[in-house]
């Protein structure tokens, strides 16, 4: 399955033919401060599986371990980087209904940082911060170049 995007104006174009890993709603305060919106939903893929197509996103490092994108020119957020994977806004696909959610680990993360008032209709697990094994995972990792 590959999956295209990019960003409003077209500057930044994407393509991605791996499996998506995950996808997930974060209410951690960085992410709604990086997409301006109450949660951000994310779909993760492995580094170097995301072929930019036009322009390759502009970046900022928010944190040691997490470059996040954007693009230059329009402004829209494309997604957050790390070591291992790439994580691209659901907002950015092209046919972001084409994503088999049914088929993949999908759950809120840091929701104990959420906007109290605002919350969702679906049924997926709520984490307080990660997930069991995450932040493990994500500290064995934190350190090393990002690649995606």
């Amino acid at each position: 399955m590959a999956l295209t995007g990019g960003c409003l104006c077209g500057n930044v174009r994407y393509r991605v033919s791996a499996e998506p890993l995950w996808l997930c709603h974060c209410h951690c305060s960085r992410c709604r401060k990086h997409t301006g919106s109450p949660l951000a939903t994310y779909v993760g893929f492995p580094a170097g599986t995301v072929t930019w197509l036009a322009a390759e996103p502009a970046r900022h490092r928010s944190s040691k371990d997490v470059d996040r994108s954007f693009c230059s020119i329009c402004g829209s957020t494309i997604g957050f980087h790390r070591v291992h994977e790439t994580s691209l806004v659901i907002g950015s696909f092209d046919a972001p209904e084409a994503l088999r959610v049914t088929e993949m680990w999908t759950g809120h993360v840091w929701f104990e940082n959420r906007i109290p008032w605002f919350d969702t209709a679906d049924d997926w697990q709520r984490f307080a911060e990660f997930p069991p094994g995450r932040e493990r995972e994500l500290k064995t990792l934190s350190g090393q170049q990002i690649k995606g």
